[in-house]
């Protein structure tokens, strides 16, 4: 599920565990700079060993990622130009990827989740409030 702006942007996306479904499911295309799937597979599938060789990439914003373990989120999702556009109850399992625009994070009971968001990170200067 996408949250998008009045312009069609993608805000947020949204997993939930009880939609993801067999196979691979990249929710993102190839040209985000962000990557985002879903997969559900097979006993005994196997993913073949790789790696990602080092790739010089033109990163302008920051993407995270938070995956509820247990609790509940709710997120407030903000456009660029932080006008409110909508809000999401994340629950055990759920997953979103923040995009684009803003978003504010309230714990609606104990809980703990996972983020992950490109590095190198400088609070300083890649988080701004309002």
């Amino acid at each position: 599920m996408n949250i998008d702006d009045d312009n069609g942007n993608t805000l947020a996306t949204v997993i939930r565990f009880k939609d993801i479904h067999s196979g691979k499911n990249f929710i993102t295309d190839n040209q985000s700079e962000f990557q985002l799937a879903s997969f559900g597979l097979e006993e005994n599938t196997v993913i073949e060993r790789h790696y990602h060789p080092n790739q010089n990439r033109d990163i302008v914003k920051t993407t995270e990622v938070l995956v509820v373990l247990n609790g509940e989120l709710m997120i407030e999702i903000y456009d660029n130009d932080l006008n409110f556009v909508d809000q999401v109850l994340l629950e055990e399992k759920d997953t979103i990827a923040l995009i684009d625009g803003g978003h504010g994070i309230t714990c609606n009971t104990e809980t703990k989740f996972i983020e992950v968001k490109q590095g190198p990170y400088k609070e300083d200067i890649d988080k701004k409030r309002f």
